[in-house]
């Protein structure tokens, strides 16, 4: 398997660490950050191939990254909260090169998530 570099952001240091290890363990290199702001200077410095980005987040939320993102990028993003979210919301992920998914999800659901989103980009 070819080895993506990830960026995780997520304000939960706990999560961030366990999304870490298991897209670690599935053979990528990955980056985290706290915030969106981070997050968007850890995106510009790296360049991630695909970025994990949990919505319910201080200073900018996952929507207002994902935001900043698209204005200079088309990296495919994977979408994670524990809130549904509107369906306006949803119509800003490209099908097939964005995805959502509720928490909690782990395991193989998000291995293979970052996967699909990975060969389709």
């Amino acid at each position: 398997m070819t080895q993506h570099r990830i960026l995780v952001v997520d304000d939960r240091p706990d999560l961030a660490v366990t999304l870490r290890m298991l897209l670690e363990r599935a053979g990528h290199e990955v980056l985290t950050a706290e915030n969106g702001r981070q997050g968007l200077r850890t995106f510009f410095e790296a360049r991630p191939d695909l970025v994990v980005l949990d919505v319910m987040m201080p200073e900018l939320d996952g929507w207002q990254t994902l935001e900043r993102l698209r204005d200079l990028s088309d990296v495919p993003v994977l979408m994670f909260s524990g809130t549904k979210p509107a369906p306006e919301q949803l119509e800003r992920l490209r099908p097939g090169r964005d995805a959502f998914r509720s928490k909690p999800f782990f395991g193989q659901d998000l291995v293979g998530v970052v996967g699909e989103l990975l060969e389709a980009a």
